[in-house]
């Protein structure tokens, strides 16, 4: 609905004017009759109670919004609120008109008073975070309200300030919306620049989105509400790119789109002297004046180029453009189909509001290509300062090569001009992004930028990604990800019993297996929701999955209301998983505190139940995304044990078992697989030098020293999530034969803690040599194989064949909704 009122306001047009009303009212109308999505209540009665014929559209939709309100004492929703921010760009000028605007835009649907006051308070605070880069403009915009609302509007701020976001459960009505995206805004810090660490303040847009997307309920629209607030004070270069490639929306617009009819709202309709942001393609630089292309010293999947190659029409060999510079509203390299990022980076001194966080992500983006694959034209006007900066960023993420022998290079390799040196914050920028920890040393986390050679990083990442897509396919998938989930129970019932398990009767599940149920669910509800919102915080989801665990159980842990006080889904249905199983303080406790866990957020609890339960998510690390799955492992982990060594060992761990999960051949190799997926762990996650030579330490010793139970105990020597996946390790290492499942869960069980490092070597070696090599007189037993068999084969269907569909799509399983609400 913004964008119906955008296109009236890039035109310049007074959003108060009866006209412009009109245009806004009949775009509304147009909206909701070609398949809008997702429409509130009150909106869509209100147009369809306007004629589409009408003289005075506006009027008349104003007067069904105000009988509707009239008669019904829940008219104050959050559908205008979410709206608004467009408003305040046409009216930066002008606080008074904007206010006007404001109310006036609000009232062709919601006109009740509250409505109105929430729009002029977030207006005022996206006007004032547009011109002075600040969030004082909300509290600021209370004197733009009737005297006699001010104080009740001044307590609401106060109380969202003092409460976390889901604290104001009913966002549906506008003033928990408000209160819910305030509190996620002011109560999400500020990160710290600290660029050599990957640290830039403009995280906070993402940080704080995400904190309003786990809100809960109406959480799209609350994120909407909040993201309009930040985008105003952060600016569109504090976008992830990532997020901005994937904007699509009605009537077809895309993030360059909506880039355009803001900038033209601020500019009240008008171009600056280029054309910008209309033109069809902007002037090209005086010094090069005509197009070429250079290969890159340190890869020659990647091409340097400038502005007259981009919109030249000439033929480019490239599978991507990424830009660095103003564009033209002309398809790049004349109608190629390629894939185009844009990239907001000014080449004047002092215009970047974040100039470190632009530069990470543009070189982060051309690696992501590269691994996908393509072969990339990188390009700024001249090609001659922003270009090469974002290459040398490139050069050392991809090769760990040294900045400044990146940028000598780069400079011997464009020969048709230099001007870098002329711009000092973006030359030194390039140095501070690869000072530190990020460019090497023992203790420094080794990541994706770490490369042995200039191009075989690059290759195997593109074939890693090229298998991860091919696995679900596989016929062995459904085992594999069975063995996986049994095994980890198995594992860590064994464990419990030290390896002395009843000789009859139903063998018991334990707490670890309990919450890996939690987990997996909550990984395909989270998949579903992001298929039917758009929008999702799965570690947002999966804290909910534990909530609803522990509200099976007794604790006092309940986060969000369910019918009849009861979780919803299947799994709350399963008997079993509401006896108490073992203990979880720390998990417990966790769930017991207002608000959950945080990477960005250490404390000092560790507890081997941080990995456990995390290691379903291997499936998702190994069929959709290694690097973004294993960090959604790591953040999974943080939401109940806040130490950065548990964090690391459940990443590290989802990353290990995905590598059993996709290991090739008929009978593939346990110790091969291992080795490849440690040294994965150096492209996928983050991972310290100290880290490394304790995987690949357990590794040589299985190999030269395998079973023997003194170096398991000194490898895993208590109840930590490290010692868990170090003597997880060992242990599958240990017995790389697939008819020695078994034997290797019985010696894991005779570790310190047993049923932690037998669950890690359970689910390693379920997933590698499937469900079928698992001990079939114990697995028959175990009282809750059903529950894992049917999860298994559910979170493979939800990530192959979506079986509730997605937003503008119908699915073929009615009942899948039912079964895991994506609410």
């Amino acid at each position: 609905m913004q964008a119906c009122i955008a296109e009236v306001a890039a035109t310049g047009a007074d959003l108060r004017s009866l006209q412009s009303l009109d245009v806004i009212a009949r775009n509304f109308q147009r909206w909701l009759s070609e398949g809008a999505s997702d429409v509130g209540s009150q909106t869509r009665t209100v147009l369809n109670a306007v004629a589409g014929g009408s003289e005075r559209p506006g009027a008349a939709m104003a007067e069904a919004a105000h009988r509707f309100s009239a008669g019904n004492d829940r008219s104050a929703g959050n559908g205008s609120l979410m709206r608004t921010g467009i408003v305040a760009l046409a009216h930066l000028g002008d606080a008074a008109a904007m206010a006007e605007a404001a109310v006036a835009v609000s009232a062709l649907t919601h006109p009740d008073p509250d409505c109105a006051d929430a729009c002029v308070l977030w207006c005022s605070g996206i006007r004032t975070a547009v011109l002075d880069g600040t969030f004082d403009g909300v509290r600021a915009g209370l004197d733009l309200l009737p005297a006699e609302r001010r104080g009740v509007w001044a307590q609401r701020l106060d109380e969202a300030e003092a409460h976390p976001p889901h604290h104001f459960s009913h966002n549906g009505w506008v003033i928990h919306a408000l209160q819910a995206a305030w509190s996620a805004i002011t109560r999400t810090g500020v990160p710290e620049l600290n660029p050599a660490e990957g640290s830039f303040p403009a995280q906070h847009l993402r940080l704080a989105l995400e904190a309003a997307v786990r809100a809960g309920t109406d959480t799209d629209t609350v994120a909407a509400i909040a993201g309009a607030l930040l985008g105003a004070r952060w600016g569109c270069s504090a976008v992830p790119l990532e997020w901005q490639r994937d904007v699509h929306g009605w009537p077809g617009l895309t993030g360059a789109d909506l880039v355009r009819l803001a900038v033209l709202t601020a500019r009240n309709g008008s171009n600056d002297a280029a054309g910008w942001p209309s033109a069809a393609r902007m002037p090209v630089s005086s010094s090069t004046p005509h197009g070429f292309i250079v290969p890159h010293p340190h890869d020659d999947g990647v091409v340097l180029g400038n502005l007259a190659l981009a919109q030249g029409a000439e033929p480019v060999p490239v599978d991507a453009v990424v830009s660095l510079c103003r564009i033209g509203s002309d398809p790049i390299l004349a109608g190629a189909d390629v894939e185009h990022l844009r990239v907001w980076l000014v080449d004047s001194r002092g215009e970047n509001a974040n100039l470190h966080y632009v530069l990470d992500q543009a070189a982060r983006q051309v690696l992501r290509l590269r691994q996908e694959g393509k072969r990339v034209l990188l390009h700024c006007v001249a090609g001659q300062s922003r270009t090469p900066a974002v290459a040398a960023l490139y050069s050392h993420l991809a090769n760990g090569t040294d900045p400044k022998t990146a940028l000598s290079d780069l400079r011997k390799a464009l020969v048709h001009g230099w001007q870098l040196s002329a711009h000092p914050e973006l030359h030194d920028a390039v140095l501070d992004l690869a000072a530190g920890s990020r460019s090497g040393g023992s203790s420094a986390r080794i990541g994706e930028e770490d490369r042995t050679t200039n191009h075989e990083g690059v290759e195997r990442a593109v074939g890693e990604r090229e298998w991860a897509r091919e696995f679900l396919k596989e016929k062995s998938t459904m085992s594999r990800v069975r063995g996986l989930l049994l095994g980890l129970a198995l594992g860590d019932t064994l464990g419990a019993a030290q390896g002395k398990l009843p000789a009859d009767g139903p063998l018991r599940a334990g707490v670890s297996t309990q919450l890996a149920c939690f987990t997996t669910e909550g990984v395909i509800r989270a998949c579903l929701r992001g298929e039917h919102k758009g929008i999702c915080a799965p570690e947002g989801v999966v804290w909910h999955a534990y909530c609803r665990w522990a509200a099976l159980q007794g604790l006092k842990a309940k986060r969000w209301s369910w019918p009849d006080d009861r979780p919803d889904g299947w799994l709350a249905q399963v008997p079993v998983l509401a006896e108490r199983r073992g203990s979880a303080p720390t998990t417990v406790a966790a769930l017991s505190k207002t608000e959950h866990g945080m990477v960005e957020t250490p404390t000092a609890s560790r507890g081997c139940h941080a990995l456990t339960r995390t290691l379903p998510v291997a499936v998702a690390v190994a069929g959709i995304d290694r690097a973004y799955w294993a960090g959604q492992a790591r953040r999974f982990a943080a939401l109940t044990h806040g130490d950065p060594a548990a964090h690391s060992a459940a990443a590290h761990a989802a990353v290990l078992v995905s590598y059993c999960l996709t290991a090739v051949g008929e009978r593939p190799q346990v110790r091969q697989a291992l080795r490849d997926g440690v040294r994965a762990l150096t492209r996928t996650d983050a991972l310290t030098g100290s880290e490394l030579e304790q995987l690949e330490a357990a590794l040589r010793q299985a190999d030269d020293h395998p079973a023997d139970p003194g170096r398991l105990a000194r490898l895993a020597p208590d109840a930590t999530a490290p010692s868990a996946l170090l003597g997880g390790l060992y242990v599958a290492a240990s017995f790389p034969d697939r008819a020695e499942v078994g034997a290797a869960l019985r010696f894991a069980a005779g570790a310190p803690d047993g049923d932690s490092v037998a669950c890690v070597a359970g689910a390693l070696l379920g997933a590698l040599h499937g469900a079928e090599a698992l001990p079939v007189d114990l697995i028959s037993r175990h009282e809750l194989a059903w529950v894992l068999d049917t999860l298994a084969r559910d979170l493979v269907v939800q990530l192959t064949d979506s079986p509730s569909g997605g937003e503008y799509t119908a699915g073929w399983d009615p009942h899948w909704w039912d079964r895991y609400p994506g609410w």
